[in-house]
């Protein structure tokens, strides 16, 4: 009698271990290591962006974003506008990278550095023509270009039905590397409630 309680309880414990294993190798099956996000946000300022982000180590995460902007989003921007020049942005490229606090794999607060690349309309501003006697005449118009700029951004995400869906708030802002509106230009970007998918 008493080996058999030896045997049982052994048997117990061995297959116990061998659960308890299964749901440690399960818990690793379960890590996402890429994230994609939209912003719920923009849509009221007639705009869209898209995230993809990809965990690299514990804390530390890796992506690039892009966004169309619609007129609205002028609105957001501190820059000048009225009779002068105004800036309006097409659309931008942000590759930025992430540290969470709490870990990659958590919900987390978490601070972000992101760059930009983004098509600039400037308009009413005075741009050179040549006039039909071929002399230079200076007149309001629009110029597009190509600007550059850097930004920073801090938030919190919450990690939803068994971690795979995200929910985040976010408040970041950017300006534009150009001599002329460095400062004056800054703008609320990746700012908002944004919603996404782990796998």
């Amino acid at each position: 009698m008493g080996k058999s309680k030896v045997a049982l309880f052994c048997l117990i414990f061995i297959v116990f271990s061998f659960l308890e294993t299964y749901a440690q190798e399960d818990d690793v099956s379960t890590t996402y290591n890429n994230h994609i996000s939209t912003n719920l946000f923009l849509p009221l300022f007639e705009s869209f962006d898209l995230s993809y982000e990809r965990t690299i180590a514990n804390t530390w995460a890796v992506g690039l974003a892009g966004a169309i902007y619609g007129d609205r989003i002028s609105e957001l921007s501190t820059g000048s506008s009225g009779d002068i020049d105004r800036f309006d942005t097409n659309y931008e490229i942000m590759p930025f990278g992430r540290l969470y606090f709490q870990g990659a794999q958590n919900k987390s607060h978490f601070i972000e550095l992101f760059g930009s690349l983004s098509q600039v309309t400037e308009s009413r501003r005075f741009v050179r023509n040549t006039n039909v006697e071929g002399f230079g005449v200076y007149e309001r118009g629009i110029e597009e270009y190509t600007v550059g700029g850097l930004g920073f951004g801090y938030g919190y995400r919450f990690l939803l039905l068994e971690k795979k869906l995200v929910l985040e708030g976010e408040f970041g802002i950017r300006t534009n590397f150009n001599t002329d509106f460095f400062f004056l230009n800054a703008t609320l970007v990746r700012t908002g409630i944004k919603v996404g998918y782990r796998f």
